[in-house]
Order: C-alpha cells, then structure tokens, then sequence
C-alpha cells in the first residue's frame, strides 16, 4: 500500500528535522509532499530546508501557496495525492521509525477503516507559562455507525498525527479554510473534519502505537498565551459551526466552557485559576459569535460569509499548476 505524507509549513527552522523523519522510516513505499506557503522569501528558505534534508530523493517533492493556511495546504496536498493513503505530520514535529508501517498495517488489517489517529507527545514537564499540544489516544475503534455521537473512552485524534484513506477523504471532502493555522480562526479545524467523518459514519481507529514527537512545538510566555487565545477562539468558532449546522452540542459546549470558567476555580480551591479561565471564556465566546454572526454553513458543510457565493457540494480538484510549481527538493 503506497503512502503519500504531506507536511504543511511556514516554518523552516524544524522543517529538516520532519523530513528527515519521514526518510527514516521503515515503510518505504511512499511519497512526501511539503506544501510551503507564504511569500517569496519565505518559499526560498522553505525549498533549501527539503533540498538539504532530502537530497535528490525522488520521492519528495516541494510545492508552495502563496496564501497561507495550514486548510488550504491539507487540501493541496489531498488534490496532489497518489497514494491510497494519505497522512499528516506538521512541521514541528518528527514521527517514529514505525509511524508510517503502523499505519498501513492498521488500514490492510481492516478494510472497513477509514481513519488512523495516533499520539502526538510532547515534553514530560512544561514550566511555567509554556504550552505544547499532545495528545496519547487508548487503542479504541470508533464506528459512528453503531454509536452515533459516542466514542469509546479515550479515543481521539488530533491534526499533527492523522491517516485517511484516500477514499475516505474524497467523502467528506475538503479541509475548512476558515479554520486552522493562518485562517480566520486559527485553531479547530481537526475537530471540525472529525465531525464531519463522524457524521459520515466513517470507521476510525486511534491507536497510541503510532506515535510522533512534537519537538519544536513548546510555546513560551507571549507565545503560549498566543496559542491558549487561539484555542479557544477557534474552538468556539467549531461550536458555533456545530450550532449552525443544527448540532445542539455547539450550545451545549458553549454551556459547559461557561459552567467550566466560572466554578472549576471555586470546586479546585484554585482562585489563581480564575484570570485564565476567564480570559479562555472571553476568546471562545467571541470566537462563537464572531462566527456565528459572519459565518453561514454551506452544503459542501464548509463555512463561508454570509451573502457570499455557495461553494457547491461536490469537490472540484485543480490540476497541480494551478496549485504551485512541483518538483523534486533537489531543486528542478
């Protein structure tokens, strides 16, 4: 089974490191896209990053946007994809030798199997003010077929370390651009694409035996509060998208941050606690409204503004110049 990895980045400072980590791997039959975005500058550093991490290994190849958004390089990716899988690894992060044959091995046992989730791990103490997304999901199968709307305990999966199955993808289509890094709402968009599979009723696996290393990914002082606000407006950004949608757990979740902010300090004898939790409730609830005022749901189930041309329910694929040059790190 041949594997395409794509590694969206704006970063080319780690960039080496995810590469050099895919290269290591002990599945071998796969490809790696790195879709670069930003300006020109930027592409420059970004291409001598893969060329000098990869060599003139054919198999990578570099493609860039010059708009950015971590959405919009998933979709790019997917468009570009010959694999019959597909897995996303970003670019602070180094995946485990066995990251990719665990993968496969998971999607070939079960035929049925639309989705691998793994572990994201990051360091085991944070100091003071630092922040590092992880997750460590349980070994669970989650079939929204059979408990709509009720995953096992444990189960979950997060953007930096998650495997379609092509087919799978083309279902439920593409990456919200509104949500996620370098858009609107920088934060959410796994959750939101993981709601849409649920709804979908795709079979998914989360299995901590695929595991990657967020190596770069400590935020500290400003950047750490600068990661805390964008996790909360966009999280309240995906509940407000739920509540448009007409799923009654954006309300619910709105309920709950609210219930959550203003008495866990009191129920933790924490008052410490009680400027972070209401700085968290100010950014969420403004994420949920500011999207539920501007946003509409459109029947492809992606957010655009309201009064703005429908993006239609079927999936257009553009032909890859028109996505950005591609060709070897190397630098053909």
């Amino acid at each position: 089974m041949r594997a395409t990895v794509c590694i969206p980045t704006i970063r080319a400072a780690a960039l080496g490191r995810t590469v050099r980590s895919v290269l290591g791997q002990t599945w071998q039959d796969w490809e790696l896209l790195v879709v670069g975005q930003g300006d020109a500058a930027t592409a420059e550093a970004l291409r001598a990053a893969v060329s000098e991490a990869a060599g003139h290994d054919p198999r990578v190849t570099y493609v860039h946007l010059t708009e950015l958004g971590c959405s919009r390089a998933r979709n790019a990716g997917t468009r570009l994809s010959r694999g019959e899988i597909i897995a996303f690894l970003d670019d602070d992060c180094e995946a485990d030798p066995s990251w990719l044959e665990t993968i496969v091995t998971a999607f070939d046992a079960d035929p049925d199997l639309g989705v691998v989730g793994g572990a994201v791990i990051g360091p085991e103490k944070l100091g003071a003010l630092t922040a590092c997304p992880t997750v460590m999901p349980a070994e669970a199968v989650y079939d929204p077929a059979l408990t709509p709307q009720n995953p096992p305990a444990g189960w979950d999966w997060i953007g930096a370390n998650c495997a379609f199955r092509i087919t799978a993808a083309a279902r439920v289509g593409l990456w919200d651009e509104v949500l996620g890094p370098g858009m609107a709402f920088p934060v959410g968009e796994d959750t939101d694409y993981k709601q849409r599979l649920e709804a979908l009723g795709v079979r998914m696996l989360t299995t901590p035996r695929s595991r990657i290393l967020h190596s770069s990914g400590v935020r500290s002082g400003r950047a750490a509060l600068r990661s805390q606000r964008n996790y909360a407006l966009g999280n309240g950004a995906v509940a407000a998208k739920q509540t448009l949608s007409g799923d009654r757990r954006g309300r619910l979740w709105l309920r709950e941050t609210r219930r959550r902010c203003l008495t866990d300090w009191v129920r933790r004898r924490r008052p410490q606690r009680l400027p972070v939790d209401l700085r968290h409730l100010l950014w969420f609830e403004l994420g949920y409204r500011r999207c539920g005022r501007r946003y509409e749901v459109d029947p492809a189930g992606l957010l655009r503004l309201r009064g703005s041309a429908p993006a239609g329910t079927v999936v257009q694929l553009r032909p890859p110049h028109e996505v950005g040059s591609r060709h070897a790190a190397a630098g053909q």
